[in-house]
């Protein structure tokens, strides 16, 4: 019993701890719970405080910043309040002045006025009185005035005849003398004012190597690189004993100027062979072509008139400078007369641009008649109407030969540009200008011929190569064709020595697979 009253005794004192223990622990918990109630309170309100005060902080700020503009506003508006006042201040007496000249003209209109009415009564008076003063000497004189007036002229004409007419002739020989003089003057001046670069074309080309090694590249075996130069492109290369140089010889500069392109960018590929001479043939001329805009627009743009003629035109302007006249550059020749022109029409106040542009185009036929019927006048008369070219420039185009009447002062003045251009020293060459006919003549009658596509007169006219095409020329054609242009060119022929005729009918065909 006794062990068992202990037990419980025991077990009533645990109960007593745990229940002190729990106890303990809620008044811990409370006592936290009051006290983080109390921080939380203390925080809220210290960021309350804060708040309140960051706020009170930005609306001063902001009513400072506030005033500040309110304060650069007012000023700004009372300076423009300012400038605005003394505009208007300027205004009043600008309006004041203004007023007051405008009284000023009424008062001058209406005292000119007044003045007119007194001149024409002055008038009237005087016709009045002259009508009767004549009355008085007809009614004198039994003449009339008209009658007097053949009285008095046969009078002069019968005592003063010779000497008059030696007035005159006097007269009129110091003006033609004055007009001589003054007309030099004129072509004077222009001519020194127009310095232009004189260049005199030939027919060949150099072509400088870096090494004497690439001749024999450039002539292939057996020479069949010259050959293709010679059938595609028609010329002439010429390898001679002189170090590192080898001549590219043709009288059409076009030719020249593309086989030149293709012998550089062969000699920087290394493949010189007729293949690729063939292909580069084509790619240089297309290049070419691009070139002429340049060139054209280039010329355009010194003479300050890109815009004044079409693109078209300044494309046969480019070409122009690989054609020639009696060995003397087309483009330069026509630069030339442009600029004369240019500066005779300022001596006369004419219109400046209109005689630049006339003298610059009155050759423009020469771009493309190797390549069309008619001459280069008629040619260039053709693209200018087609591109509706003013009829004045088309007009002095037209008539700078003579071919039609000069319909204008600027027909005149370039015919006497482009005579002076031909005239000056050194500008042409008679021989070479003869040469360069006697070519394009037996290129022309080869061309004449049914089925011949190209002609290349080669060494001066004594090597001609015919490529004909091999659709419509059969192999007895062939023969026949020969025997035709055997006989054309001995009609015509003025070259000393044999002439070689080479027709070449060649036959390619192509399969992709």
């Amino acid at each position: 019993m006794l062990e068992a009253n202990e037990i419980i005794r025991d077990e009533s004192y645990i109960m007593v701890i745990i229940i002190l223990f729990l106890v303990v622990i809620a008044i811990s918990i409370a006592l936290i719970v009051v006290l983080n109630s109390r921080r939380r309170k203390y925080v809220m309100q210290k960021a309350k405080d804060e708040a309140n005060e960051l706020k009170f902080k930005i609306i001063a700020e902001a009513k400072k910043e506030i005033a500040q503009s309110n304060f650069e506003a007012k000023n700004s508006i009372q300076r423009r309040n300012n400038e605005i006042l003394l505009k208007e201040q300027e205004l009043d007496l600008q309006r004041e002045e203004v007023i007051i000249k405008i009284n000023d003209i009424n008062i001058n209109k209406q005292y000119i006025l007044e003045e007119k009415i007194n001149i024409n009564n002055i008038k009237n008076d005087l016709l009045l009185k002259e009508k009767k003063a004549i009355a008085l000497l007809e009614k004198a004189s039994n003449f009339t005035a008209e009658q007097a007036k053949q009285e008095l002229l046969n009078f002069i004409e019968s005592n003063y005849f010779n000497e008059l007419s030696e007035k005159i002739k006097e007269k009129e020989d110091m003006l033609k003398f004055k007009s001589k003089e003054v007309a030099s003057r004129m072509l004077i001046d222009a001519m020194q004012k127009c310095n232009i670069e004189v260049t005199t074309d030939k027919n060949t080309t150099i072509f400088d190597l870096d090494d004497d090694s690439w001749k024999g590249k450039i002539i292939g075996k057996e020479g069949r690189n010259i050959k293709t130069f010679q059938m595609y492109c028609g010329v002439d290369i010429i390898v001679d004993d002189t170090p590192n140089r080898i001549i590219i010889s043709s009288f059409n500069p076009i030719r020249r100027e593309i086989a030149f392109q293709v012998l550089s960018q062969l000699v920087k590929t290394g493949r010189i062979q007729p293949a690729s001479i063939e292909e580069q043939i084509i790619i240089q001329s297309e290049k070419l072509e691009k070139t002429f805009e340049e060139i054209g627009f280039k010329v355009a743009v010194d003479l300050k008139i890109v815009n004044k003629i079409p693109s078209e035109i300044i494309h046969l302007l480019g070409k122009l400078k690989y054609r020639q006249s009696y060995g003397q550059n087309a483009l330069q020749h026509s630069i030339e007369v442009g600029r004369i022109s240019k500066e005779i029409a300022s001596k006369l106040e004419l219109n400046k641009e209109t005689a630049l542009i006339a003298g610059l185009l009155h050759d423009i036929g020469k771009a493309v008649d190797f390549e069309e019927e008619g001459t280069h006048v008629s040619v260039g008369v053709e693209i200018l109407k087609k591109h509706n070219i003013d009829h004045v420039i088309v007009n002095a185009v037209h008539s700078h030969h003579g071919d039609c009447e000069k319909e204008t002062i600027y027909a005149e003045i370039v015919a006497i540009a482009d005579g002076i251009s031909a005239a000056r020293p050194g500008a042409r060459n008679n021989d070479a200008k003869d040469y360069f006919i006697r070519m394009e003549e037996l290129e022309q009658v080869c061309l004449e011929e049914q089925g011949v596509s190209k002609v290349y007169v080669l060494q001066s006219g004594r090597q001609i190569r015919v490529i004909v095409n091999p659709n419509i020329i059969d192999d007895y054609s062939l023969k026949k064709l020969i025997i035709q242009l055997r006989e054309k060119i001995n009609k015509i022929n003025k070259t000393p020595g044999e002439i070689t005729l080479t027709i070449i009918r060649e036959k390619r065909e192509s399969l992709k697979i």
